[in-house]
């Protein structure tokens, strides 16, 4: 390859740094074509990485000499030390009993070690599965909460969410007999009235990014085949829709934050055992629409260090695990107590996902970054 020739390919390149398509600190890249770029250690914020081109793949030595030099310059154009604009923290699967002082344990280290690393944090995402659907359970998630700094909280609702449903009246659990006095409405109604909705799912700006939280919206005693997974109302879809049409209108470029705690069938690791969603088809028509999208689940309990629980479809996925129990890829507890979740940073040209273990108090590396092309 001639010199001209290199140099051109270089300068090629920092066009490309310099329009802000891709320039990454540290982290690794889910691109469009869901490729992942292995990145340095989250915990250094060190090394620039570069996604590479399809067509430089196979080209010589000297061109990858360029590729180099072209890490050197993207570190002068993008300090390393760049704040994001703002964090979020996403947690799910927190499972408060009032009686069960492992899983509130489990909470009150996961929500000190969030507001240890992000005391500034502007929200904390509880995606569902937040107690074992008794209004005694609801109360002492929120005193726990009222105990211990934390950003201000936004909650969907899980299938544990409708377990008021097999509850006797003596308070145990019965889970081969439905207790008639008891409800998909009622708890519905009572997430709503311990949370402060008026219906279980909203719409929320935060610095001029939208998040839009879905729940299901009935449970077995509906319909015995909704199982475990989320049933959706037309009425919640046709919102959805709205308020996605609406992000493309007024947000364009800007990614939109959309949770709900069962994942899409068929996606991140593990989510081929359930149906998840009763309208599967209907919800991912709606967001491979809208490729900006982030959808956040949990559900699974499935390990983020050991299994795939982020991936680039349309729209990109990710899966928070657990707080109160960690699933391996068998489908089973691990053997050791972990307890995961999400810190999220929103930067004006790309959004960073970084994985927490609570236990330890490190890092899961690597944390991953998509781009995006905010006007």
């Amino acid at each position: 390859m001639t010199t001209h020739l290199l140099k051109g390919r270089v300068s090629m390149f920092l066009s490309i740094i310099r329009s802000s398509l891709v320039v990454l600190l540290g982290f690794a890249l889910i691109n469009p074509v869901g490729e992942e770029i292995k990145s340095t250690r989250a915990s250094q914020h060190a090394t620039v990485q570069v996604a590479p081109q399809t067509t430089i793949a196979h080209e010589d030595s000297q061109l990858a000499a360029a590729q180099d030099e072209l890490k050197t310059v993207a570190a002068q154009v993008e300090p390393q030390t760049a704040a994001p604009l703002f964090s979020f923290s996403v947690m799910s699967d927190v499972h408060i009993i009032s009686t069960d002082s492992a899983s509130q344990l489990l909470l009150r280290q996961a929500l000190a070690d969030h507001h240890e690393l992000r005391p500034d944090s502007k929200l904390l995402v509880l995606n569902g599965d937040l107690t074992n659907g008794s209004e005694s359970d609801y109360r002492s998630l929120l005193a726990l909460l009222s105990r211990q700094p934390h950003a201000p909280v936004q909650a969907t609702m899980g299938n544990h969410d409708y377990y008021g449903v097999w509850r006797k009246p003596d308070g145990t659990m019965d889970y081969t007999k439905m207790n008639s006095s008891w409800s998909s409405a009622n708890a519905v109604a009572l997430f709503d009235r311990m949370m402060g909705y008026d219906k279980p799912y909203h719409e929320l700006v935060v610095e001029g990014y939208r998040f839009l939280f879905l729940s299901g919206e009935a449970y077995r005693d509906v319909d015995a085949s909704i199982n475990e997974d989320a049933y959706l109302s037309p009425t919640q879809l046709s919102w959805l829709s709205e308020r996605l049409t609406a992000a493309s209108s007024a947000d364009a470029g800007k990614p939109v934050f959309v949770f709900l705690h069962q994942p899409l069938p068929s996606t991140l690791d593990g989510t081929d055992l359930e149906l998840g969603v009763v309208q599967h088809k209907e919800l991912r028509a709606l967001l491979d629409a809208h490729p900006n999208v982030i959808l956040f689940s949990g559900h699974t309990h499935w390990n983020v260090e050991t299994t795939s629980q982020v991936k680039q479809l349309k729209f990109l996925a990710a899966s928070s695990a657990s707080i109160r129990e960690v699933w391996s890829a068998k489908n089973e507890p691990e053997t050791r107590s972990l307890s995961q979740s999400l810190i999220v940073d929103v930067y004006p040209d790309r959004v960073a996902i970084l994985r927490r273990e609570h236990t330890e108090k490190r890092w899961i590396e690597p944390s991953i970054a998509k781009g995006y092309d905010v006007k």
